[in-house]
């Protein structure tokens, strides 16, 4: 009696090793299929960024042409708007830097 609980016992270890070994390469199967998905997806992301990063690249590259044309075009107006737009933004951090004081310590006096 002791040998067919031993057999039978046996049987089922080896049963239960086949399905482990069944799992392990389903698990397997599973993990090349999604990794490869992975890299497909990340493959076809980096393609499509680096076509947007292309194009953004050429407009800026003609908008900056057209740009320059323009200055050349009219250098005075060019230095005229450069000028007011420097002498509003000297203004406004002017402001900005007096309206906001800092408060005093007395450990970092001098005097």
């Amino acid at each position: 009696m002791a040998s067919l609980n031993n057999r039978d016992l046996m049987k089922e270890l080896k049963s239960l090793e086949a399905q482990v070994l069944h799992f392990k390469d389903m698990i397997g199967t599973e993990g090349r299929t999604a990794a490869d998905d992975i890299r497909e997806r990340g493959s076809i992301a980096m393609r499509q960024a680096s076509d947007r990063a292309r194009n953004a690249a050429s407009y800026a590259r003609d908008e900056a042409s057209s740009v320059a044309r323009i200055a050349r075009e009219h250098p005075t107006a060019t230095s005229t708007a450069l000028l007011t737009i420097g002498l509003i933004g000297g203004v406004i951090g002017y402001l900005l830097g007096q309206g906001h004081t800092p408060e005093r310590d007395s450990r970092w006096r001098w005097n």
